[in-house]
């Protein structure tokens, strides 16, 4: 899965988190909390959300990572090369 399609997903699985969420306002690059309100109850459904939806397992240690959708994009497509690694074709 290419970069851009992660973050397009992630995009989608935000603004179902927080629906008053413009996507084509979002910043790839800042923090989520310094645009948006939002706590850290947003931030752990957010992981929920991006861990079912990519079949990613996502430790609460690693929901800094998931705080700008640039790096949560790199995040989940790490996660996803890393699951591959595994793959007998």
């Amino acid at each position: 899965m290419e970069t851009e399609d992660i973050r397009g997903k992630l995009l989608t699985l935000l603004t179902t988190i927080a629906p008053d969420i413009d996507p084509q306002s979002v910043d790839p690059d800042r923090e989520l909390r310094d645009q948006f309100d939002f706590d850290s109850m947003d931030t752990l459904h957010f992981a929920a959300a991006v861990s079912d939806a990519f079949h990613i397992a996502i430790a609460e240690t690693e929901y800094p990572k998931l705080a700008r959708i640039a790096a949560a994009a790199d995040f989940v497509r790490g996660k996803l090369t890393q699951g591959r690694e595994g793959v007998v074709t």
